[in-house]
C-alpha cells in the first residue's frame, strides 16, 4: 500500500491531490485540496513574484506538507508551471520552498507540462483523436493527438490571469477591451487551424470546469457530472456574451461559478470561444484530467504511461479498489453476452447494445459497497457519481440505468436524462431490452460458485429455451433464474424455459 501526494505549484492556484494504491495496483484519490494564489498577478516590471504571492505560495505548500505528513503520506512529488518558470526570482521560490519543507519542485517546461495533460486526457476519455487545450493561469498548452498517440504540442505563455489583467476584464469590461482581447487572440491562433483537423477540442483545467458548471445549470443538465459533457460552440459565445456583459459582482452570482474565477471567466471564456473559432471546432468536450493526473500515471506505469484499455482499467481499477467479487462479475458478464450472441434474431441490437451489456454486468454490483438494501438506487448512484472513466456521458449514464435493473427494471427519471441530458429517446427501448439477460445471468450465478458452465438457447415456436451446462447441481441458480419468465414475455413476446441440459 502506497500513498502518493501530488503538489501542483500553478500561476492561479496550488493544488494538492493524494492518491491512494494498493497491492494490486488499484488506486483512488482520497484528498483533493486547492488554495487560490495568483502567482501570474501583481508581477513588477521586471516580471518578478511579488513579495505577498512568493510568501502565500511558500506558506501553502508547507501546509500542504504538514498535512500529507499527518495523512500518511509515502512520497511527495510536487511540479511549477508557468508563472515560476518564467520569473527572473521562481528559482528563489523554488529553493526558499525547499529550505521550508524539503520538497524539490520540479519546474515544468512548457512542453512538459502539456505533455503530462495529454497523459492524464489519454488516460481519462474514451476520445482518441482531437486537439488538447489547457487553460492555466500564465500559460495556453496545446496538444493535438491521433488514436491516443501523441502528434504536436504548441505553448504560449499567456493564461487566463495575465489576459484578464492585460486586457483589464476582471470587473465589467469596456467593449474596446474586449475587442482588443479578441483582435490579440485572433492573431495569436492563427497558425494553430492545422493542430486540429477532426474539429473537437478537449478542454482541461479549471476555466473549462467553470464553462462546463455554468452551462449544467443553464440547462438544468443531467447527469449533474462535468466530465465527459460536449458544449456547442453556440452555447460557449452565449455564456461569454453573457458574462461579459456584468460586473464582477454579477458574475459572483453566476449559478455554477466558483467566486474565485468570477474575475478570470470572462478572459477564460473569451479565450475558449477564439480558439474554437481559429481550429473550427463545433463542439468543446470538457475533461477533469489534469497534469497531476498525468504525474501519477508516470508514477504508477514507468516504463509507459499510456494505458493499454482506457475503459478496462478503470473497470478493473473499481472492481479491486472496492473489494468487489471480481470472478462472480465476470461470470455474470461472459454469460449476459453469450446470451446476448445467441437471441439476437429476436432482440435485434447491434455490437454497441452488447458492449453495454457487458460493461453493465461487471459492475451491476458495485451498489452494495453503500448497502445491499436497496442495491438497485445505490447502484445507479454509484456509478453517476463515482470516478467512472473511459465511457462517453451517454455510455455512462446507460450503464447505470443497466446495472441497477439486475433485479428488476428500474429507470428512476430516465426521461429527465433524454430531455435535459445525453440521452436519446430510444435508450430506453435498449435498456429495458437488455435488463431480463442480465437478470437471467445474475442468476446463474447466484451463489458465486460458478457452478453454471454455459448456456445454450434455441427460439421455435414462441418459446425462448434456454440449457444451463452446470459442472455440479445448478437447482438454485435454475430456480432463481426462472423467476424472470414473466418479465421476458412481456419484453421479447416469448414464454422463456429455463431446464438443465
Amino acid at each position: 500500500m502506497t500513498r502518493l501526494g501530488i503538489i501542483d505549484l500553478g500561476s492561479n492556484s496550488v493544488r494538492l491531490i493524494i492518491m491512494h494504491v494498493d497491492g494490486t495496483n488499484a488506486h483512488h484519490q482520497i484528498e483533493n485540496i486547492k488554495e487560490t494564489v495568483r502567482l501570474s498577478s501583481g508581477l513588477d516590471e521586471d516580471g518578478r513574484l511579488n513579495t505577498e504571492a512568493f510568501q502565500y505560495a511558500a506558506d501553502t505548500i508547507n501546509l500542504f506538507v504538514r498535512f500529507c505528513q499527518a495523512r500518511n503520506v509515502d512520497r511527495i512529488l510536487a511540479v511549477a508551471t508557468a508563472a515560476v518558470r518564467n520569473a527572473p526570482n521562481g528559482q528563489e521560490l523554488i529553493n526558499y520552498i525547499y529550505e521550508k519543507t524539503g520538497v524539490k519542485i520540479q519546474v515544468l517546461t512548457g512542453d512538459e507540462e502539456a505533455y503530462l495533460g495529454y497523459i492524464g486526457l489519454v488516460n481519462s476519455s474514451p476520445i482518441t483523436t482531437g486537439l488538447m487545450a489547457d487553460f492555466g493561469g500564465g500559460s495556453l498548452k496545446l496538444c493535438s493527438f491521433e488514436n491516443r498517440v501523441h502528434q504536436a504540442t504548441k505553448v504560449f505563455e499567456f493564461g487566463v490571469v495575465t489576459m484578464a489583467e492585460r486586457f483589464h476584464l476582471k470587473d465589467r469590461p469596456d467593449p474596446s477591451d474586449l475587442q482588443a482581447m479578441e483582435e490579440f487572440l485572433e492573431q495569436k491562433f492563427e497558425g494553430v487551424k492545422s493542430m486540429n483537423g477532426h474539429r473537437l477540442l478537449i478542454g482541461i483545467g479549471g476555466t473549462f470546469r467553470s464553462l462546463a458548471r455554468i452551462y449544467r445549470r443553464r440547462r438544468h443538465y443531467l447527469p449533474d457530472i462535468t466530465d465527459g459533457i460536449e458544449i456547442p460552440a453556440e452555447e460557449v459565445r452565449a455564456i461569454y456574451e453573457m458574462l461579459s456583459r456584468m460586473s464582477h459582482a454579477e458574475r459572483l452570482e453566476v449559478p455554477g461559478l466558483e467566486p474565485a474565477r468570477a474575475d478570470l471567466i470572462v478572459a477564460g471564456t473569451g479565450m475558449i470561444v477564439k480558439l474554437m473559432e481559429a481550429v473550427g471546432a463545433e463542439k468543446v468536450a470538457v475533461s477533469t484530467a489534469s497534469i497531476r493526473d498525468g504525474i501519477f500515471y508516470k508514477y504508477l506505469l514507468p516504463r509507459d504511461p499510456i494505458l493499454f484499455n482506457v475503459l478496462s482499467h478503470h473497470m478493473e481499477n473499481l472492481i479491486r479498489y472496492h473489494g468487489l467479487d471480481e470472478n462472480h462479475l465476470r461470470r455474470v458478464s461472459n454469460l449476459a453476452v453469450t446470451l446476448f450472441d445467441q437471441l439476437q434474431p429476436i432482440h435485434k441490437m447491434g455490437s454497441s447494445a452488447r458492449r453495454l451489456l457487458l460493461i453493465a454486468g461487471l459492475l451491476h454490483e458495485i451498489g452494495q459497497v453503500i448497502s445491499v438494501e436497496s442495491l438497485e438506487k445505490h447502484t445507479l448512484y454509484m456509478l453517476l457519481h463515482t470516478p467512472f472513466i473511459g465511457l462517453t456521458q451517454r455510455e455512462r449514464v446507460m450503464t447505470a440505468f443497466l446495472a441497477a435493473c439486475h433485479d428488476e427494471v428500474y429507470l428512476p427519471d430516465f426521461d429527465d436524462y433524454v430531455e435535459r441530458g445525453p440521452l436519446l429517446p430510444g435508450d430506453k427501448e435498449i435498456i429495458v431490452k437488455l435488463s431480463p439477460l442480465l437478470q437471467i445471468t445474475h442468476s446463474l450465478d447466484r451463489s458465486h460458485t460458478g457452478v453454471v458452465m454455459q448456456v445454450l438457447a434455441e427460439i421455435k415456436d414462441g418459446v425462448c429455451e434456454i440449457s444451463v451446462v452446470s459442472k455440479a447441481n445448478a437447482e438454485l441458480e435454475i430456480k432463481d433464474a426462472r423467476r424472470r419468465t414473466k418479465g421476458f414475455k412481456e419484453i421479447y413476446g416469448y414464454d422463456l424455459v429455463i431446464k438443465p441440459q
